[in-house]
């Protein structure tokens, strides 16, 4: 429809242009006509025209009149009358030829270009269910890959349950599990969108328990309030997660969460590092099509600080 609204409104402009042209030339060619029976006349006075020409017509009503001074007598003037019911079927007979030409001309180029954008999205979608098929499978591997290393994980605790090291796997294994849920998550095809209010401040603060490493040589500075959100509460952790674990990656020596109930916005700003990115990568990217989903905004701010600012536009 764009694109046959361009070719009509350019075709318009065109046609404008060309019928002034046309318009002008054919005033010069009946003006050139008209001297032709004018000089007919000179030679033989007798003469009145001949076809849709008549000389010195009257009444003038119904003709194209010309105005020619006679040699012979300067106060006199000859006219020639060309009969306007011709000049008319010329110009029908001219318009309708060009626009019929520009219908089958503007008809053919939408359906090959219709054709050939149908034939790009089917090998886009194509690829695209190919993508997303071998996302799935692979998600799939890794989710029995990673209950298999929580059974392992589960049996060697019975024995060692103050391990340390099996501490820190047990997190490792948590954290990855959580870092792929988003990936999982995106990779359904419409996935159904269970909502729920979910205390923001409660979850940001099972968040921060996955980094507590990180954070114990920062400064963690925490402005919370309790604020409900209607959304998924796996979708609103996976955001929190990816969120959090960028400043906290990503952070010199502080982090600062801040949660606005009023304005319904969640705040989170750290001293950002040499070298980073405007993104920070592409889960901030698939944190922002999450939040798109329940009509929520992301917006990140880079200065002496990285600043990220979560908009629970209506709380969901």
């Amino acid at each position: 429809m764009s694109l046959s609204s361009l070719l009509v409104v350019g075709f318009g402009i065109i046609n404008l242009i060309v019928f002034r042209e046309v318009k002008k030339a054919e005033e010069e060619q009946l003006y050139e006509l008209a001297r032709q029976h004018f000089k007919h006349y000179l030679c033989n006075p007798k003469y009145r025209g001949e076809g849709y020409a008549v000389v010195n017509p009257n009444p003038d009503q119904g003709y194209r009149v010309f105005l020619f001074e006679d040699p012979s007598n300067p106060l006199r003037t000859v006219k020639v009358g060309i009969k306007k019911e011709s000049t008319r079927k010329r110009a029908e007979a001219l318009v309708k030829r060009l626009m019929l030409i520009e219908f089958v001309f503007v008809f053919t180029l939408v359906l090959l270009f219709q054709t050939l954008v149908e034939s790009y999205i089917g090998k886009l979608k194509d690829k695209e269910e190919w993508v997303r098929g071998l996302m799935l499978s692979l998600m799939h591997r890794l989710g029995n890959f990673m209950a298999t290393q929580r059974v392992l994980l589960a049996m060697l605790k019975k024995n060692s349950a103050k391990d340390a090291n099996l501490q820190r796997m047990e997190r490792s294994l948590q954290r990855v599990q959580r870092e792929f849920s988003i990936f999982m998550n995106l990779a359904k095809e419409n996935p159904p969108l269970e909502v729920s209010p979910q205390n923001l401040e409660e979850l940001i603060k099972e968040s921060l328990k996955y980094f507590e490493e990180e954070l114990d040589k920062k400064r963690l500075v925490l402005s919370l309030r309790e604020m409900h959100v209607r959304i998924n509460r796996t979708d609103l952790e996976d955001v929190l997660y990816n969120l959090i674990g960028n400043a906290v990656k990503h952070s010199k020596s502080l982090l600062h969460l801040k949660v606005c109930p009023k304005l319904g916005i969640l705040v989170i700003r750290n001293d950002v590092g040499e070298g980073v990115s405007f993104g920070m990568g592409i889960g901030v990217e698939l944190t922002r099509r999450v939040l798109k989903r329940y009509g929520f905004e992301l917006r990140i701010r880079l200065k002496s600080h990285y600043t990220v600012f979560v908009h629970f536009t209506g709380r969901g």
